[in-house]
C-alpha cells in the first residue's frame, strides 16, 4: 500500500513540476507587439534616464519585448547613440588639466528606420551604424574603420563579427600562421597579414581573425589541395578553422 501511495505521489510531483516549469517558461518567453505610434521603450538594464533621453521605435513596426516589457529588437524611429557590447577593448581619451581616462568605446550612432537588436544587458549586438567617421577598436592600439550605413554585429566578448570596411585594411585571416611570411616582399614585411578591399563585407571570429572577406590585391593563401596558391585581387575568400580557402569567388 505504501509503495502504491509513494508511486502516486511521485507521479503527482513530477507532473506538477513539469506544468510549473512549462508555465514559467511561457511567462518568460519574449512577446511581439505592433506599434500604433512612435513609442519610447527602454532596453534591458536601464534604471535611470535623464532629460529627453530615450529610444523611440517606429510606428507600424513590430518590436520584440522581454517578460518585463523591455525591448529586445525593434525599428528605430530616429537615429540614436547606443552602447554596443561592452566586453571589448578599451581606449584612452585625454581629459582636461592633464591625465587620461580609460573607458570602453561603447557608443555608436545607429540609423533611423533600421532594426536594432539588444542583449540582456541592453547593449546592441546587431544594428546599422551611421556616420562619417566610424571606428571600432579591436585591441588597445588597433581599430577597424567602417562605412556609413553598414550593418554590424558583435560577438559576446565585444569583438566585431560582421561589418563593411571603409578603407582597405590589413587583417589576419583564420589560420594565419600557415601563411606567416608567404606574402612578404622587399618593401612589406607583414607576418600573416592580408589586405582586404574597402566597401566589402567582412566576417570575423571573436579574435578579429577574418573568416570571409574580399582581397584587395593578389594574395598567396593555402588552397584546399594543401599548397600555396595565388588568389586574384577582388576574389571573395572564405577560410576554414585551419586557414584553408574553402570557397573563392571572383567579384
Amino acid at each position: 500500500m505504501k509503495s502504491i501511495r509513494s508511486r502516486v505521489l511521485t507521479k503527482f510531483f513530477v507532473m506538477a513540476f513539469i506544468i510549473f516549469g512549462l508555465s514559467a517558461c511561457a511567462a518568460a518567453a519574449p512577446s511581439t507587439r505592433t506599434l500604433d505610434e512612435d513609442t519610447l521603450i527602454t532596453p534591458p538594464g536601464v534604471i535611470a534616464a535623464h532629460g529627453d533621453w530615450g529610444i523611440k521605435f517606429k510606428k507600424g513596426t513590430v518590436v520584440t519585448l522581454n517578460e518585463n516589457g523591455e525591448v529586445l529588437e525593434g525599428t528605430l524611429a530616429s537615429s540614436v547613440r547606443l552602447p554596443c557590447v561592452a566586453g571589448g577593448p578599451f581606449y584612452y581619451t585625454w581629459i582636461p588639466y592633464g591625465g587620461i581616462e580609460l573607458k570602453p568605446n561603447r557608443l555608436l550612432d545607429f540609423k533611423a528606420g533600421t532594426r536594432v537588436t539588444f542583449n540582456g544587458k541592453g547593449e546592441v549586438i546587431k544594428g546599422t551604424v551611421t556616420g562619417n567617421f566610424i571606428e571600432i577598436p579591436v585591441s588597445q592600439t588597433d581599430y577597424i574603420r567602417l562605412s556609413d550605413n553598414t550593418e554590424v554585429s558583435f560577438h559576446e566578448n565585444g569583438m566585431i563579427a560582421t561589418c563593411t570596411l571603409n578603407y582597405k585594411t590589413y587583417l589576419r585571416p583564420v589560420g594565419w600562421r600557415q601563411i606567416m611570411n608567404v606574402n612578404n616582399t622587399s618593401t612589406e614585411l607583414l607576418p600573416g597579414l592580408v589586405q582586404f578591399r574597402k566597401e566589402t563585407r567582412l566576417v570575423l571570429n571573436d579574435k578579429c581573425e577574418v573568416i570571409k572577406g574580399t582581397l584587395n590585391k593578389d594574395t598567396k593563401l593555402l588552397s584546399p589541395s594543401g599548397y600555396i596558391k595565388v588568389y586574384e585581387a577582388g576574389t571573395t575568400v572564405e577560410f576554414d578553422d585551419k586557414g584553408v580557402v574553402v570557397k573563392a569567388a571572383k567579384s
